[in-house]
């Protein structure tokens, strides 16, 4: 009996740490894009800054603006967010959030404090009117978004 109650309890731990293991490769491919640290800030004016306090661009009227004033994306009045050649990379959503087409999801705080998986990414500053913009932050100024490159290319290629 004591033979069959140890075998039994060896084989729940062997499938406990195989269920465990299998699941953690699965848990690392929903993770949004990965922060590298610089945190771009939307000031009231409209003006991207970087940690450094450089001007990374703007964003006016919908325009989102690299730091020569030359449009790299477009956020519409009904919420899609696109490249300046028209390439939908996602969509803010009614509850002010950020979807975009990989399924990421961008928030900000109602102190403008923007964040990808509970993590912060971005500051809007509390005198920009429209918070649900800082988005734009992590999908055009921020360093870590897997998306950067393909727009960039995108943008380079106009």
């Amino acid at each position: 009996m004591k033979n069959k109650m140890l075998l039994m309890m060896m084989l729940m731990v062997v499938a406990f740490s195989f269920v465990n293991a299998q699941d953690k490769p699965a848990q690392q491919r929903e993770m949004p894009p990965k922060h590298r640290g610089m945190h771009p800030r939307l000031q009231a004016d409209g003006t991207v800054v970087g940690d450094d306090g450089k001007t990374l661009g703007s964003i006016k009227n919908g325009k989102v603006c690299d730091q020569s004033g030359k449009v790299i994306g477009i956020i519409s009045g009904h919420g899609d967010v696109t490249t300046s050649s028209g390439k939908m990379i996602g969509k803010i959503q009614k509850d002010g959030s950020y979807k975009s087409m990989k399924g990421h999801v961008v928030t900000t705080d109602p102190d403008g404090v923007v964040k990808v998986a509970g993590k912060e990414v971005a500051k809007v500053e509390a005198g920009y009117k429209d918070k649900s913009h800082g988005c734009a932050l992590h999908c055009f100024f921020s360093s870590d978004n897997k998306d950067k490159k393909e727009i960039d290319e995108d943008v380079k290629n106009q």
